[in-house]
C-alpha cells in the first residue's frame, strides 16, 4: 500500500517539477507578447494599481476577472510586469496540480491513480504552454478541481459546511474563462445518482440546494450584470458559433476528439501544430481508463462514487463542446478544450492503474506500490526533460512561435524605448489600432500614431516623420513610390523603419479639391481597371483642415449609372481621432468586385460618416454651402474576368 507520508514526497516533488518547468525563462518564453496578453497585463494593472473593481470586463470582447485580480495582487507585489502576469498563471497552475491531487482522494481513489494523474499534469506540455502564458483560462482547471473535491468532501462526510465551500468554488468557477459555463452541465449530469438516491433522497437534496444557493449567491454579482448587459454574456458565442457556412458539428466534433492522441491544436500560438494533447501509448491507457470508468459505474454502491465516475466518463465530452462548439474558429482548440483539465489526465492513470494490477494479479511478487512511484519518478523525470525540450529549446525558439506571439511588436516597443524621439512624429502601419503590446512595453505609447493594415500613409505639415511596418504588416508595394530608403538597426527581421521626409508633390491622375465640412479635402484619386470577379484599386489623397468632432470613416461606393450600388467599402486607415490640420493622407482602397458585375464604366461615389450615428461630413461648395453628402467620380472602369 502506497502510504500517506510516501505520496505527499512525491507530490512535494511533482510539485517541485511543476515549478522548474514553468518558471525558468518566463519573461522570454513564449516570446514577444501577444496582443491579447498584453491586453491582459493592462487590465490586471487597472485592477491591481490603479483601482479598477469590474464584475465583469467588458473590453476585447469581454473577460471574467478571477485571473485578472490575481494578476493585479501580483503586480502590486512584483512589478507592473511581463513576469509578473506571467508568474500569476505559474502559481495558479501550481495550486491546479495539488487541486487536482486533493480531488483525486476525496473521490477516494487509490493513492497511486492520484499521483500518477498529479504527473502526467505537471509534465503536461498542453498544460505547461498555459502555465507560463498571462491568459485567464488557466484559472478554470484550477476552480473545477477544488469545487468537484470541496464537494465530494460534503457528501462522503455529510458536511454542511465543505457543501457550502464546494458551492462558494463553483460560483467562483463562473468567474474564471468562457469555457466554464459548461461545468455546471457536468456538474448535473454527473449529479444524477446523487439526485435520485432513494435511501437518502431528501437529505441529498437538502444538501445540494444549500451547495446550490451558495453557488449562486456568488453568482449573482456576475448574473445581475449579464441581466444589465445581455449583449456582454452573447458577444463571444457569436463570434464562435456555428454558422451557415462553417465546418458542420459533426466533423468539428470529430476534428476535436481526435486532439486526444492524433491530431491537436494546428495553431502556433497554442500548440506545436497538430500535437496531440497525449502520445498513442498515453492515449491508449486512457482509453483504458475510460471503458474501466464506464465498466465499474453499476458496480460501486454509493452515490457519490458513481458521481465521480460520471464526471470521468462525461468530462471529455461535455468540456470538449467548447472547441467543437466554435466552428467558425481554430478546430481543435487547445484553449478553448482547457475545461478537461484536470478530469481528462485521471483516465489514462486508471488505465495505467488497471494495466498495473493485471501485472500484478499474473506475477503474484510483483509490487503495486513500487511500480507506480517508479512510473511516477519516469514521468516526472523523463516526461519533465521532453516537455522541457519540446517548450523551452524547440517550440520557444521557432520563428513561428516568436512572430504568433507578436514578436515583432515587442521589438518594436523596445525600439521606441531605445530612440530618442524628440521633434518626431512616429507612425506605426500595424494590423490593429493603438495596439495592446505597444502600450504595455513602450513609454511612447501616448505619441504613437497609428496605420491600422498598411491601408494609408500620412506625412504631417512639418518635420520628418518615423514609420514602422512591423513583420505582420509589412509595406505595402503602392507606398513604395513614396518611403525612402530603410533605416539599419539591430532586428530588421522583426519590423521595417523608414525616416520620412514631409509630403512630396504629388502625381494624380484625377486632382480636384471638394472639402468635406472644412473638415478634410480631397485632392484627387487615381482609379486603376477593376475585374469583374476581382478587386478595383482606388487610391485617395486628402489633407486635413481640422480634427472634427466626432468620429468619421471614409466610404466608396461602387455605383453604376443609375445609381445602383456593384460594390463598396468603409476605410479605417487613419482614424479622426489622429488628425492634425496639414496631414496629407494618401489612402489605398481595394474594392471587391462580385463576380457577375457586367463590365463598363462605373462611377464612384465617396464621402464621410458617423459610423455611430449614420451622419455624414457634408460636401461644400467654394462659397462653403452644402453641396451634398458625398461627392460623385466618373469614369470607374471594370473589364471581364
Amino acid at each position: 500500500m502506497l502510504t500517506r507520508k510516501r505520496a505527499i514526497a512525491f507530490m512535494l516533488l511533482a510539485l517541485l517539477t511543476t515549478a522548474v518547468l514553468r518558471i525558468p525563462a518566463l519573461q522570454t518564453a513564449p516570446p514577444g507578447l501577444h496582443y491579447d496578453e498584453a491586453a491582459n497585463a493592462l487590465l490586471a494593472a487597472d485592477i491591481g494599481l490603479r483601482g479598477n473593481t469590474p464584475i465583469f470586463i467588458s473590453s476585447y470582447t469581454g473577460k471574467e476577472p478571477f485571473f485578472f485580480y490575481a494578476a493585479g495582487g501580483m503586480m502590486r507585489l512584483v512589478g507592473e510586469t511581463v513576469f509578473s502576469l506571467r508568474l500569476t498563471a505559474v502559481y495558479l497552475s501550481i495550486l491546479t496540480i495539488a487541486a487536482a491531487y486533493w480531488m483525486g482522494r476525496e473521490m477516494m481513489l487509490d493513492r497511486r491513480i492520484s499521483i500518477i494523474a498529479a504527473a502526467l499534469l505537471a509534465v503536461s506540455f498542453w498544460h505547461l504552454l498555459f502555465s507560463r502564458l498571462g491568459f485567464r483560462a488557466i484559472s478554470q482547471p484550477l476552480l473545477q478541481a477544488l469545487t468537484i473535491a470541496a464537494l465530494l468532501r460534503g457528501l462522503r462526510k455529510d458536511a454542511w459546511g465543505w457543501l457550502a465551500i464546494g458551492g462558494l468554488f463553483l460560483g467562483a468557477t463562473a468567474y474564471t474563462y468562457l469555457a466554464a459555463r459548461l461545468f455546471p452541465v457536468l456538474l448535473l449530469l454527473s449529479l444524477l445518482p446523487v439526485l435520485f438516491n432513494r435511501q437518502k433522497l431528501r437529505e441529498r437534496w437538502q444538501q445540494l440546494i444549500v451547495f446550490g444557493l451558495v453557488a449562486t449567491l456568488v453568482l449573482a454579482p456576475l448574473a445581475a450584470y449579464f441581466i444589465s448587459n445581455p449583449a456582454a454574456f452573447w458577444v463571444r458565442i457569436g463570434q464562435v458559433a456555428p454558422a451557415i457556412d462553417g465546418l458542420s458539428f459533426r466533423d468539428s466534433f470529430a476534428r476535436s476528439f481526435s486532439m486526444f492522441f492524433l491530431k491537436g491544436d494546428p495553431y502556433w500560438r497554442f500548440n506545436v501544430p497538430e500535437r496531440p494533447l497525449f502520445s498513442i501509448v498515453t492515449g491508449a491507457f486512457l482509453l483504458i481508463g475510460w471503458a474501466n470508468s464506464v465498466w465499474r459505474l453499476r458496480k460501486v454502491p454509493l452515490d457519490w462514487q458513481r458521481f465521480s465516475l460520471l464526471i470521468f466518463i462525461l468530462a471529455p465530452i461535455i468540456m470538449l463542446l467548447p472547441t467543437a462548439l466554435a466552428v467558425n474558429e481554430i478546430v481543435p482548440s487547445n484553449l478553448r478544450a482547457i475545461g478537461m483539465i484536470p478530469f481528462v489526465f485521471y483516465l489514462p492513470a486508471i488505465g495505467l492503474n488497471t494495466f498495473l494490477r493485471d501485472l500484478d494479479k499474473r506475477y503474484g511478487r510483483f509490487s503495486l506500490t513500487n511500480s507506480t512511484l517508479i512510473l511516477g519518478f519516469l514521468i516526472l523525470w523523463g516526461g519533465g526533460l521532453a516537455t522541457y525540450r519540446a517548450y523551452l529549446l524547440e517550440w520557444a525558439q521557432t520563428d513561428e512561435a516568436y512572430f504568433e506571439s507578436d514578436g515583432d511588436l515587442t521589438a518594436v516597443a523596445k525600439y521606441l524605448n531605445q530612440t530618442n524621439l524628440a521633434d518626431k512624429q512616429v507612425f506605426i502601419a500595424a494590423l490593429h489600432y493603438q495596439h495592446p503590446t505597444i502600450a504595455f512595453l513602450s513609454d511612447s505609447y501616448d505619441t504613437v500614431k497609428w496605420l491600422p493594415e498598411s491601408q494609408a500613409l500620412v506625412f504631417p505639415a512639418e518635420g520628418e516623420s518615423l514609420l514602422i511596418y512591423p513583420h505582420s504588416s509589412p509595406p505595402p508595394a503602392w507606398a513604395a513610390a513614396y518611403l525612402p530608403d530603410p533605416i539599419s538597426h539591430e532586428r530588421e527581421e522583426s519590423f521595417t523603419v523608414y525616416a520620412v521626409p514631409p509630403a512630396p508633390d504629388l502625381l494624380i491622375s484625377q486632382p480636384m479639391s471638394i472639402n468635406f465640412g472644412n473638415a478634410i479635402v480631397l485632392d484627387g484619386v487615381d482609379v486603376a481597371t477593376g475585374v469583374s470577379g476581382g478587386t478595383l484599386p482606388i487610391t485617395l489623397y486628402w489633407h486635413v483642415l481640422a480634427r472634427p468632432s466626432a468620429t468619421f470613416k471614409p466610404f466608396i461606393h461602387v455605383e453604376d449609372a443609375w445609381g445602383e450600388r456593384w460594390s463598396g467599402a468603409e476605410s479605417f486607415a487613419y482614424p479622426t481621432a489622429q488628425w492634425e490640420e496639414g496631414d496629407v493622407i494618401i489612402q489605398r482602397v481595394t474594392l471587391p468586385i462580385a463576380d457577375g458585375t457586367p463590365p463598363g464604366q462605373y462611377q464612384l461615389r465617396v464621402g464621410l460618416f458617423d459610423e455611430g450615428t449614420g451622419e455624414r461630413l457634408p460636401k461644400l461648395d467654394v462659397d462653403g454651402r452644402f453641396a451634398g453628402s458625398s461627392h460623385l467620380i466618373k469614369d470607374a472602369p471594370i473589364a471581364p474576368p
